[in-house]
């Protein structure tokens, strides 16, 4: 595992400019990998104090992974911080994707959007796209895969998947230790657009308003998850049922609701109430990534329903990529810089992911199922190449056995030479000393 896989991956986004936005937007530039944030407000403050001899603030530059600018694509978004994750969950490996930023900012464009025009699609889709696209090459294996949605409501957590959601069901569920939500709904998805639709239709059950600072702005936390085992095919029958090993990972993409200051969004009643949920669980977020970062003994996971979800989805056993998306315009500056520390915090927090696997078993029609006619060719193959693969090994073993017998030989044979030469050292030394005896003798 290499360093940045050892940590979480942080990546920032600044979105183009749009209506909503009043004045110029230029106070975030984006260079290489790096955001620079011009805050001239105190400029103007010290202008007004008098103090405008001394030079204006530097700009505050912020290092990530990586950076998109303002017209970065969706399909980059997706290469750079989707498809390494999505890779790693087929290997078994668990992956989290979550998008942090203030309301407006982009985030569910860049994570959710579906259009008519394949180079708007946002992250989500094009993760399920590209999955069962994977799948359909790899004949090897087989695999099973399941899609769930809750979003994180007020502090109450919903199945946006559950047949009767709008009349109630599903709603106010418990979540365990690990993230788990108990009575979840899990679709099992044999093709894209199943899933496709179950995420659709998930997020038509996602609650959003209209604020001052976003015409659909999310009143609640989502989040969509795929379950995803593979085992590899048995290419020969079997008559009865038996138990294989197989890896079970869970990637999460996370649409954070948007923090919010209520003044610019103008919430009030509901919106209100929503909006002191969303500030509240997202200060509880916050804590835990600052907890994390500081790699203190305890973790505040249990101070929201979110961060509950979000157990072992940040840190520990999960590869994690944030994508943090900001507002390009001067009167957010606030919320921009707060938006990237927390990012530069979270860049901090270390992940150990590893590879989960369970031994499950396979009925005899299953396992009978794995030999159809588009796969029995190539595991003919496979068995093949196995069995070659095999051989080669048994013939480097016996190789190798017969080079170290050798080895063994010379190494003896050097030792005897050597004490051989040795012994005739010893009797060259002696002779010397006897013939100064007895020369003294004779004379």
């Amino acid at each position: 595992m290499d360093n940045a896989s050892g940590r979480v991956q942080v990546w920032a986004r600044v979105r183009p400019p749009i209506e909503q936005d009043h004045g110029p937007c230029h106070a975030v530039d984006c260079i290489d990998k790096t955001v620079r944030v011009r805050n001239d407000a105190e400029a103007v403050e010290r202008m007004l104090g008098q103090a405008d001899t001394s030079p204006s603030p530097e700009p505050k530059e912020f290092a990530f992974d990586g950076v998109f600018g303002e017209s970065s694509a969706q399909r980059d978004v997706f290469m750079q911080i989707g498809l390494p994750v999505l890779r790693e969950a087929l290997r078994g490996i668990n992956g989290t994707i979550l998008a942090y930023g203030q309301t407006g900012s982009g985030k569910t464009h860049s994570l959710l959007h579906q259009s008519s025009k394949g180079e708007e699609a946002g992250l989500l889709p094009r993760l399920v796209a590209s999955l069962f696209l994977m799948i359909s090459q790899d004949v090897a294996n087989v695999y099973d895969v399941e899609a769930a949605a809750v979003q994180v409501y007020n502090e109450q957590v919903d199945d946006l998947l559950n047949p009767d959601h709008q009349s109630g069901q599903g709603n106010n569920l418990n979540v365990r230790d690990g993230g788990i939500v108990t009575g979840l709904n899990w679709i099992r998805c044999m093709k894209p657009d199943e899933m496709l639709e179950s995420f659709t239709r998930a997020r038509a059950n996602v609650v959003y308003a209209e604020t001052k600072m976003n015409k659909a702005s999310s009143r609640s936390h989502a989040i969509f998850q795929l379950r995803i085992s593979k085992r590899e095919r048995v290419f020969e029958a079997a008559k009865t049922g038996q138990k294989v090993e197989c890896t079970i990972a869970r990637l999460n993409v996370v649409d954070l609701a948007g923090s919010e200051r209520v003044k610019k969004s103008g919430s009030e009643g509901m919106r209100f109430q929503e909006a002191t949920n969303i500030n509240r669980s997202l200060l509880a977020f916050g804590n835990v990534v600052s907890a994390l970062a500081a790699r203190k003994s305890h973790v505040p996971l249990r101070d929201s329903k979110l961060t509950r979800i979000l157990d072992g989805s940040i840190g520990g056993n999960c590869r994690t990529a944030l994508l943090v998306c900001v507002n390009p315009a001067f009167e957010h500056v606030g919320e921009t810089l707060n938006t990237l520390e927390f990012a530069s915090r979270a860049m901090r927090v270390e992940v150990d992911a590893k590879v989960n696997t369970a031994l499950v078993e396979v009925s005899a029609k299953n396992l009978l199922a794995d030999l159809n006619p588009e796969a029995h060719e190539f595991g003919k193959k496979v068995m093949a190449d196995k069995k070659e693969i095999e051989a080669l090994r048994k013939q480097s073993a016996e190789a190798a056995e017969q080079a170290k017998k050798e080895a063994e030989r010379r190494e003896k044979a050097v030792q005897e030479a050597e004490g051989h030469v040795k012994k005739l050292q010893q009797a060259r030394y002696r002779r010397p000393g006897r013939f100064w005896s007895e020369f003294s003798l004779c004379h």
